[in-house]
């Protein structure tokens, strides 16, 4: 027995001097290589002997600029076993951004790909990433960290104003991935292999190696993600568990038709994330994987994952719902219908931003600014981001309500309601949607969704696409979607002028 402090980045646990194979690292020109569990470990205390040769006092920031790849994964484990603080920066961010990010996050130090090594700032020393640095020979245990000590600051996407610093312990993490893999989901990991490809600044793909790497499983680690690519992976590696967005889900279905439906049964589980569930999207889920069970997943980077799961009397989970509460999680509903959380996974607080954490952290509890609604059997249903409001005609618009009422048109794969200007009405809904596979007409689409909520709530314009665009986090990029309905509009005006 131990006191020494749990450390994130020993998630590779009694598999850390093993033969067993980790991670498959998949290049975006198609490269794939096979990593064993002592590859990685021994990588990882390089990386983090790096970092103390450098002379940094316990408890620095340290960033990492860099796409998905083991060095990175190497990198970041490294970071946090030698008692630093782990920065992954968003690469795909402006300079601007990046730079600003660095300032607040205090960083002193940071590895970079090629890719991401014009993005560090010139104030910000930084080391390359390489396959296996050597380590020096002879070196000193690090030192015991972990516990509340923080090991992460998450930047989230900055999606209304300023990335935000979200501050994480070891200890909060830690809970996170133990709730996970000990719990009713353990058997998806144990000897199982996932894939990711959602971006590893992302609490998404962190949350998905450390579960697999954990829970004694391996991962298949894209570079980027390439629908057709994805694809390839899934049946070349026999994957069992894949996670993604809605988007991703409808890429995917794409290419898979285009590769001639390739076998991917293989996937016996589907986490699906960062925006509702439609049922046309669970439709495509089950006829590319039909022995995959689709869930609805939930989390947050201040909250974690792991809020949500099985009903513990075995009733079935609704298909769009996110699912039961899980032990040890505390989840209430307030007046507006926000869903407030108080779990061991949650943030210690927003870096730099005391007002902001005391507005949004209140007596132990954390308010989401997700709205939800509970049914009898006490499942939880996403219904959109109470951030998105905004007022048509003096009545408040959450589009969350309005995509849920286009996508229960049949021909409907997708939507995504944001605002226009308008002279008379202030701001209007307009939608974006992703049809289905056989054409359908805006009006009878506008005419559907006046049939389901109030029609001052219909999209006054419908445009279509292909896909809805991503943001960097792999979420539904709304500011992209308001600039092309500006545009839209605007050419429609002159049109008619």
């Amino acid at each position: 027995m131990t006191d020494r402090p749990r450390n994130l980045g020993d998630i590779l646990g009694a598999r850390r001097d093993s033969d067993e194979v980790a991670i498959v690292s998949l290049a975006a020109d198609g490269l794939a290589r096979e990593w064993r569990a002592r590859e990685i470990e021994q990588g990882s205390l390089a990386y983090g002997e790096t970092v103390r040769r450098r002379g940094l006092e316990p408890g620095a920031a340290v960033g990492i600029f860099a796409q998905n790849s083991v060095p990175n994964l190497m990198a970041y484990l490294g970071i946090l076993r030698a008692g630093y603080v782990c920065v992954p920066a968003n690469i795909r961010q402006p300079p601007a951004i990046v730079r600003y990010v660095c300032e607040d996050a205090g960083m002193q130090f940071a590895f970079a790909d090629e890719t991401g090594a014009a993005l560090v700032p010139e104030d910000v020393a930084h080391a390359g990433l390489e396959p296996v640095p050597a380590r020096a020979p002879g070196s000193e245990a690090f030192p015991a960290v972990g516990g509340g000590s923080t090991a992460l600051i998450l930047y989230t996407s900055g999606s209304t104003g300023r990335p935000k610093g979200v501050v994480l312990s070891h200890r909060s993490q830690l809970a996170m991935t133990d709730a996970v893999t000990a719990g009713p989901d353990s058997r998806l990991f144990d000897g199982q292999r996932g894939i990711v490809a959602a971006p590893m600044f992302h609490m998404n793909a962190q949350v998905f190696i450390a579960s697999f790497l954990t829970g004694g499983g391996s991962v298949v680690l894209m570079s980027r993600f390439d629908a057709t690519m994805f694809a390839e992976a899934i049946a070349a590696y026999g994957v069992h568990v894949l996670t993604g967005v809605p988007t991703m889900i409808a890429l995917l279905h794409s290419a898979w038709q285009d590769l001639g439906r390739p076998d991917i049964g293989s996937v016996h589980t589907v986490y699906i994330g960062s925006a509702p569930v439609t049922e046309a999207i669970v439709a495509q889920s089950r006829e590319m994987m039909p022995n995959a069970k689709v869930l609805n997943s939930y989390g947050t980077t201040e909250t974690g994952g792991g809020l949500f799961g099985p009903h513990p009397d075995g009733v079935s989970r609704p298909a769009t719902s996110v699912g039961y509460p899980t032990p040890r999680v505390d989840l209430r509903l307030d007046e507006d219908g926000a869903l407030l959380v108080k779990a061991p996974s949650m943030m210690t607080g927003y870096l730099n931003l005391p007002e902001l954490t005391a507005r949004r952290l209140r007596d132990g509890w954390y308010n989401t600014g997700d709205l939800f609604e509970r049914d009898a059997d006490g499942f939880y249903f996403f219904r959109g981001r109470a951030d998105d409001m905004f007022v048509c005609s003096g009545e408040n618009v959450y589009p969350g309500e309005v995509e849920q009422a286009v996508e229960s048109h049949p021909g409907v794969l997708q939507a995504a309601v944001v605002p226009v200007a308008d002279a008379q009405r202030g701001q209007m809904p307009v939608a974006f949607v992703v049809p289905a596979a056989d054409p359908v007409d805006a009006r009878e689409i506008q005419d559907h969704v006046r049939t389901e909520i109030a029609p001052y709530l219909y999209p006054r314009r419908v445009w279509f696409l292909d896909a809805l665009p991503l943001a960097s986090t792999t979420k539904v990029d709304r500011r992209e979607l308001m600039r092309r309905a500006e545009a839209s509009m605007t050419a429609e005006r002159a049109a008619d002028a």
